[in-house]
């Protein structure tokens, strides 16, 4: 019986037609990776059961229990499958000897030496075969990849990898100079390895969304934020080591200006609304200007959106978004209008959240506002994540700030 007459699209039956095994679908976010997924389970599995493993936030959120529903009903087949997070992944995995295994956002485990990455690669070899999937696998560098060259068998572990093909430089780090990768050799050929079990798709390319605009709104450093810079302290609360005063020149940025545009793009439309932040005294604040508005929220101790049958008629919300938490793993393709009132860090984290709202389903032109502050921590995040890049805290803490 063919399993892709009915439910899948041209460029996703290809997919699963021409995949391996075990393989990487490093398709866009919102292209249809979890049918694809199930399509691939139901062509290469010999009876075994369905173990998926996924953030937190995209169990709750159920995609997959919706998905597996409806090619169970289309099809009138059972099938056997079991979730499981990424959270507990490290301590349960010995768990689940010979299932056929999808890892969902594989990013999450692309590193080799952290305890979730080792149980993966481990729970690679239990398995009879593994499917990883994400948008954004290796969204910074060859060392993005290393873990899936160990799962796929083209080198033992990092420090192999890195004895034969890393370029190594003397980085100085204040007093203490160490010998680190800088950059790696032979990378068409480690390309090469990368391509020989990986698709990768744009969602560009292959379906026709309604176009997305992005606006810079920009605002003037608060006087909170030149306090912090200058003096490292800020009402008897000291910055006084790194990473404190990173995060208080970010939570300090201007406060009051971007609280100002949000209320008053609160009272010029009922579309719906995303927001994605950092911290919680932003919650907070935002919660405190909304009104007359259904707000939903997703964070570490909440999942709580709306329900697709309701989309439809769903109509002046905000749905407020805290990046660990919802990046990636929900769809949030009610919203037609999204706002980073703080840039994040990474820049995967970034791409995934635009393909939250921007993704198959959405029917309407996405608008994309970003809160930058001129002359603040702000502007270079914001310029390391146009370039595709993570923002280095290293670099700016030493050249910006004169901090070690």
């Amino acid at each position: 019986m063919s399993y892709q007459d009915t439910i899948l699209y041209n460029f996703q039956k290809e997919i699963v037609n021409s995949s391996n095994p075990n393989y990487l679908i490093a398709s866009d976010v919102g292209t249809g990776k979890t049918l694809m997924a199930i399509h691939h389970y139901l062509k290469h599995n010999k009876g075994e059961p369905l173990l998926i493993v996924a953030p937190p936030a995209k169990i709750k959120e159920g995609g997959w229990d919706e998905d597996i529903k409806l090619v169970q009903e289309r099809y009138s087949i059972e099938i056997n499958y079991q979730m499981l997070s990424y959270g507990v992944l490290a301590k349960k995995w010995k768990q689940y000897h010979r299932h056929f295994v999808v890892f969902d956002e594989c990013h999450y485990v692309k590193n080799p030496t952290s305890q979730r990455g080792k149980a993966a690669y481990q729970l690679t070899k239990y398995s009879t075969h593994f499917l990883l999937l994400s948008g954004t696998p290796a969204s910074n560098s060859i060392a993005d990849m290393i873990n899936y060259f160990i799962m796929f068998g083209f080198t033992k572990n990092k420090t192999q990898f890195n004895r034969e093909y890393g370029i190594w430089e003397q980085k100085f780090f204040g007093n203490k100079t160490i010998n680190a990768v800088a950059d790696y050799k032979e990378k068409n050929k480690l390309l090469g390895w990368y391509k020989s079990f990986t698709t990768s798709v744009k969602k560009d390319d292959v379906l026709d969304l309604p176009p997305i605009l992005f606006k810079q709104i920009n605002f003037k450093a608060s006087k909170e934020y030149k306090v912090i810079e200058k003096d490292r302290v800020l009402e008897d609360k000291a910055y006084d080591n790194p990473s404190a005063l990173l995060h208080g020149l970010r939570e300090h940025a201007n406060i009051k200006d971007k609280l100002a545009y949000l209320e008053m793009l609160f009272e010029a439309t009922d579309n719906n609304i995303v927001i994605f932040y950092n911290y919680i005294s932003e919650l907070k604040n935002i919660k405190s200007i909304i009104k007359d508005k259904k707000v939903f929220e997703v964070n570490g101790s909440k999942q709580n959106i709306p329900h697709k049958s309701d989309w439809e008629k769903l109509k002046n919300s905000v749905t407020l978004v805290q990046y660990q938490a919802g990046s990636a793993g929900v769809e949030l393709q009610y919203a037609n209008i999204v706002v980073y009132h703080t840039p994040t860090y990474s820049y995967q984290d970034y791409a995934q959240s635009l393909g939250r709202t921007h993704r198959n389903g959405q029917k309407r032109k996405v608008t994309v506002f970003q809160f930058s502050t001129n002359k603040t921590i702000e502007e270079s995040v914001w310029k390391a994540l146009a370039g595709k890049k993570d923002f280095d805290k290293k670099i700016y803490l030493k050249t910006k700030l004169g901090v070690i």
